[in-house]
């Protein structure tokens, strides 16, 4: 489920998901990714349930500000791609993390920081804010503040409520940084939870906020997620991945990957070092296409030790055409905005048993469907004068309007503790 406070027209990286490339199924791939998915660090100060970095015998480090530079000199060259700070660890516990970012501002690239938001304080905010960072979106878990705790060991909900509320409150009038919640949940954290009620009461204070699918394949030899193994919303069906089409994994020690799965950096799963490569050679390098062939334009996910775990790094990209066609929809009839809740939970919820509808909304919704797609070199073009042509024609013209000034939380919530039947959010590795 993916909904939008203004539009998807609002979101500052809308003209990648609006681009050919997306729309069109991303097969061929173009000459550089879409995204550029940096890793500071793999340091992060949670113990969360879902995360495969509690598998992982990566020793701690962070990224040298020198090839981060360098990086960024090449991102730099290609215009349309932008880059997000992400990966095994928590951005924020970078020590250089506001010279890190400062670097990709510097060189104009747009910048998304995915964050678990427990060390965001006001004085790095207002650096990020003035230094012109996209978005910065807050990755949390479950529907509620007991099950944000459940799954992010660790972690108290009230202090990220705190911290992004406070990151609300300082953008005040300001367009920038975006602010998007990323929430994730388990099938049994759907009852008595309305996920379309989560997205509009933070919708009063944050500009996007996606319900995703908790996938626990990845830690289902751990002894803490064994039990909730039949809890997962996502059905175990395999659809051939978007990802190796659309974005390139630059590790914090500069290794380059097909995807941000593998939470030890196999070399099975790398493709390179960056500095003997560059970006743009990793990404038409034969090991990147032979994964495509494998997993992107057939389903040989048992092939890979990572791949054969996967079920969600699929269809979810669909959310944002179907947000896209509600936009146009809207556009074309002459109403103000689209509302942007793709899986239809409102209207799923109205008949069966309590959370049942909404269950299989949020399921569908951030599935998008079957994973079937046009195949191979084909699929470009298969889609020209349909779906691109016509988003391109309803969106012209349209203008993104500015965000309001962020509210406090909806009225009548209390300030001290968590709202009744309030939601907390996101996560660990899906980037929306």
């Amino acid at each position: 489920m993916l909904s939008y406070r203004l539009g998807p027209a609002s979101d500052p990286f809308h003209d990648i998901f609006s681009s050919r490339g997306w729309l069109t199924d991303y097969d061929p791939p173009g000459e550089f990714p879409f995204w550029v998915n940096l890793e500071p660090t793999n340091v992060c100060q949670l113990d969360c349930l879902f995360c495969s970095r509690r598998l992982s015998r990566r020793p701690p480090g962070f990224l040298d500000l020198g090839m981060a530079r360098e990086i960024f000199d090449e991102v730099k060259g290609r215009p349309g791609a932008a880059v997000r700070l992400t990966g095994w660890g928590e951005p924020l516990a970078h020590p250089r993390i506001g010279e890190l970012c400062a670097e990709a501002k510097r060189r104009g690239i747009r910048l998304k920081i995915y964050t678990n938001g427990l060390l965001l304080t006001e004085r790095l905010f207002d650096q990020l804010a003035d230094m012109g960072v996209d978005e910065i979106q807050f990755s949390l878990q479950g529907l509620s503040g007991p099950q944000y705790e459940f799954n992010r060991r660790g972690a108290r909900w009230e202090d990220l409520r705190a911290r992004m509320l406070m990151a609300a409150a300082r953008r005040g009038e300001r367009r920038r940084p975006y602010l998007s919640i990323l929430t994730s949940v388990l099938a049994s954290e759907l009852e008595g939870h309305d996920p379309a009620a989560f997205c509009s009461r933070w919708l009063r204070s944050v500009d996007k906020v996606a319900v995703d699918l908790t996938n626990l394949n990845f830690v289902s030899a751990t002894e803490e997620a064994r039990p909730h193994l039949g809890r997962q919303s996502q059905g175990l069906i395999r659809g051939r991945c978007v990802d190796v089409f659309l974005a390139l994994e630059a590790k914090h020690d500069g290794a380059l990957q097909f995807c941000g799965q593998d939470a030890d950096g196999r070399d099975c799963h790398t493709i390179g070092r960056f500095g003997e490569m560059s970006l743009a050679e990793a990404w038409r390098h034969p090991r990147m296409e032979a994964q495509r062939e494998l997993v992107g334009r057939g389903l040989g996910h048992d092939g890979s030790p990572v791949c054969r775990n996967c079920y969600h790094n699929t269809t979810k990209y669909d959310l944002f055409k179907k947000a896209l066609a509600a936009e146009d929809s809207a556009a074309e009839s002459g109403g103000a905005r689209a509302s942007v809740s793709p899986a239809g939970p409102e209207a799923a919820a109205e008949s069966g048993p309590p959370g049942a509808g909404r269950k299989a909304a949020v399921a569908a919704g951030a599935s998008g469907g079957s994973g079937e797609r046009p195949r191979g070199k084909g699929a470009a073009r298969k889609a020209e004068g349909t779906g691109e042509g016509q988003a391109a024609a309803g969106r012209a013209g349209r203008k993104a309007s500015s965000p309001a000034a962020a509210s406090a939380f909806p009225q009548g919530e209390a300030r001290t503790g968590p709202p009744q039947g309030e939601a907390g959010q996101a996560p660990k590795r899906s980037s929306l």
